[in-house]
């Protein structure tokens, strides 16, 4: 669907693309405005199974959850140009050469690290807006943010109106996995929905505090979450 989606949409408006995992959905039942972020995309679309699986508990029996690694590489292939921003120096420069190796026909307008701002400076952030006059000036198809989330969501929000014939799309640690794939999990370790797990064993530092927190989180509010599966399951049975 997001595959065939973004291949089909017409480039005549911005727009821009969220793949939110647990962690995202977690901080939007505590942040209203990322609840608006997340609703006024073009697509949302669920990264990782447990938000595939509440959806599918609620009613949603077709949704899936959508690869940003897949899509991007699948995306290469095609007459679409591309534009990269995220990550370190370190990571675009390893991940550059590996592009242009794999895929030597791919029309990669061009890459930027871009610089830290928290989540409260992300609007009114005058290097982003001018970062971002500069892919405006290179006209991309699809401009890959890889920055963690959600972060990445607000940025898009923020910005993807500058880019008027463009879709953005926030796919975080892609970056880090086209530069390293070995930090990927396997496919068989997606299909049973331990993707986390894999990730957690190879990058402890980086994404324990953010597990933490999602697990915490998930904890104490199981109560909810129950009642509001369960509440979804009788409305569409009814």
């Amino acid at each position: 669907m997001a595959l065939q989606a973004v291949k089909d949409y017409d480039f005549s408006a911005p727009a821009y693309i969220c793949f939110p995992d647990t962690s995202v959905v977690k901080e939007a039942y505590k942040d209203p405005f990322l609840i608006q972020v997340l609703n006024n995309s073009y697509l949302t679309m669920p990264d990782g199974k447990p938000s595939q699986l509440v959806a599918r508990l609620r009613g949603h029996k077709h949704v899936s959850t959508v690869s940003g690694f897949h899509l991007c590489k699948s995306l290469l292939d095609s007459e679409l140009t591309h534009y990269f921003y995220g990550g370190s120096d370190e990571t675009i420069a390893i991940m550059k050469q590996k592009l242009q190796d794999q895929f030597p026909k791919a029309r990669i307008l061009g890459f930027k690290s871009p610089p830290f701002v928290s989540t409260g400076e992300i609007a009114n952030s005058q290097q982003i807006k001018s970062d971002m006059e500069e892919i405006r000036s290179l006209n991309p198809n699809l401009v890959w943010i890889g920055i963690s989330s959600p972060k990445q969501d607000y940025v898009m929000h923020h910005f993807y109106r500058l880019l008027p014939h463009s879709v953005m799309l926030g796919v975080g640690g892609v970056f880090l996995y086209m530069a390293d794939e070995s930090l990927r999990s396997p496919e068989w370790v997606k299909k049973i929905g331990m993707r986390w797990a894999y990730r957690l064993l190879k990058e402890p530092r980086r994404l324990w505090p953010k597990y933490y927190e999602t697990f915490r989180f998930l904890f104490q509010n199981k109560t909810f979450f129950l009642k509001l599966i369960f509440r979804k399951k009788q409305a569409t049975a009814g």
